[in-house]
């Protein structure tokens, strides 16, 4: 989106300690991963919260348990049927 190119955006982002990434000028698939993912989480976390009762630490707890939970408990079909914490020990064993 177009905010990623605001300047105010990217020295909050640099301030923390973040890098900015940007794929090629109308080339979604260069980063189809993490798209993907932020439609995960947006549907299956997001949607459903109610933003007007929920503070800024709270909302970062219920991201850090649900990326928790995505990797230790959320079965994929495209990993053969396991967590991506699963498919990544069989790498390692």
């Amino acid at each position: 989106g177009f905010q990623y190119t605001n300047q105010e955006y990217i020295d909050r982002i640099t301030k923390f300690g973040g890098v900015v990434s940007m794929s090629r000028v109308g080339n979604s698939l260069d980063n189809r991963e993490i798209e993907y993912w932020f439609g995960v989480i947006k549907k299956e976390l997001l949607n459903d919260l109610d933003y007007t009762k929920i503070t800024f630490d709270e909302l970062n707890e219920k991201i850090r348990e649900y990326i928790f939970w995505y990797n230790n408990y959320r079965i994929q079909s495209n990993l053969g049927l396991k967590t991506p914490q699963q498919f990544a020990m069989a790498f390692i064993n």
